[in-house]
């Protein structure tokens, strides 16, 4: 049949689903051909596109022998295995479902995850779901800010359908990377949008009030209605991928006009003199937690890459 195309629509372990012409072909990496990148932990993820020959003794499986370019990726730190982890490749855009409460509100995550699409070029929406149970003051405040500094919020509740469709409108039909931290009802909420999905959905633990994870391995799913959605597994931590300490601050959209007005032009809003952007923390036209998030970012990366300058 001489070499196919196609797109990988789920990743477990080294077997890949991979769509070709309708079809679905359960196909691994042939030989060593794909292991080129430097630290990076695993070469193919869910949305490549690749090329493939057939087993010619499994009519249905296949070998992988090259991946496409790409026009986009997502990507964090795995520290388990010391590498970088593309979460999602070829995405448009990235959804992060996020709750009030139950389990609690993490804007700690949310900004990292808005700092991962950012550098990736791509939009981030972010999707309160489980509003039903209530929205505490604190968590208003901030999610009023991510509106403010231009972020499109959705409000919902996958319990009750309140707010279901418009979360959907949001996703429009582009290929949308969905994620969020285990027991915040992604998966509650994708099957609201097509319930032919038919995804499993789990409880909060009361012991712990965090999720346990249902959703095992990523997945490229087609909805019925248009769109392309990447289910990721729920996400207790992020850690940056491919990104150098010094880019961190050019990921913040509500630093860039601030950034202008620093003294120097190398300033890394972390105590150097003249620093516009600490003014506009203490002038509160940046949110101070927002900063949080950022210092926190910065020493993360810095520390990382110490460690990987002496491994």
């Amino acid at each position: 049949m001489g070499i196919l195309a196609g797109q990988v629509r789920r990743s477990a372990g080294s077997v890949y689903d991979v769509k070709v012409d309708g079809a679905t072909m359960r196909c691994r990496i042939k030989g060593k051909t794909l292991q080129v990148e430097d630290r990076v932990h695993a070469p193919i993820a869910v949305g490549d596109f690749v090329e493939l020959e057939v087993d010619r003794y499994q009519e249905n499986d296949g070998w992988i022998l090259r991946r496409l370019q790409r026009t986009t990726q997502i990507d964090r730190w795995s520290r388990k295995h010391r590498a970088m982890q593309v979460l999602a490749a070829n995405v448009d855009q990235v959804a992060c479902v996020t709750a009030p409460s139950s389990p609690p509100f993490r804007p700690r995550f949310i900004d990292r995850l808005l700092v991962a699409a950012e550098h990736a070029g791509v939009d981030c929406l972010i999707i309160l779901n489980k509003v039903d149970l209530g929205v505490p003051a604190a968590v208003t405040e901030r999610i009023a800010d991510y509106r403010r500094i231009g972020y499109r919020v959705v409000d919902c509740s996958a319990a009750t359908g309140a707010g279901v469709a418009a979360a959907r409108a949001a996703i429009g039909r582009a290929v949308t990377l969905i994620c969020g931290q285990s027991g915040v009802g992604k998966s509650s909420l994708l099957n609201a949008w097509d319930p032919s999905l038919k995804l499993r959905t789990g409880a909060v633990s009361r012991k712990y009030d965090r999720g346990v994870h249902t959703t095992i391995n990523a997945e490229l799913l087609e909805l019925g209605d248009g769109g392309y959605l990447i289910d990721s597994p729920g996400i207790r931590e992020l850690e940056l991928g491919a990104i150098e300490a010094r880019d961190i601050r050019h990921r913040f959209r509500d630093f860039q006009r601030w950034l202008l007005r620093c003294e120097y032009s190398a300033c890394l809003c972390d105590g150097e003199p003249g620093c516009a952007v600490r003014a506009a923390v203490r002038a509160r036209q940046i949110h101070p937690d927002r900063y949080e998030s950022y210092l926190r970012l910065l020493r993360e990366v810095q520390a990382r890459d110490r460690e990987r300058a002496h491994a």
